[in-house]
């Protein structure tokens, strides 16, 4: 086995996850902290605070833009 489905341990919204993924583990560090962010930012503007459904909102965010960019190109 040459390592490159090793989990690693990344922290989003507060809870740890084991991940494991194709490719440099740093990559996979920053998505995790991408999704924290977009996480935190969808708490700070609602009224829930059920983390998932603060989850749900950032997917839905991240899609929107994901979407929007793959329409600009």
């Amino acid at each position: 086995m040459d390592g490159k489905y090793e989990p690693i341990e990344v922290e989003i919204f507060g809870q740890a996850y084991n991940v494991r993924g194709d490719g440099d583990p740093n990559y996979l560090m920053e998505l995790a902290r991408f999704v924290d962010s977009r996480m935190r930012e969808v708490a700070a503007e609602v009224a829930t605070v059920d983390p998932a459904k603060i989850a749900i909102l950032a997917a839905l965010n991240i899609a929107d833009e994901f979407s929007r960019y793959r329409k600009q190109r």
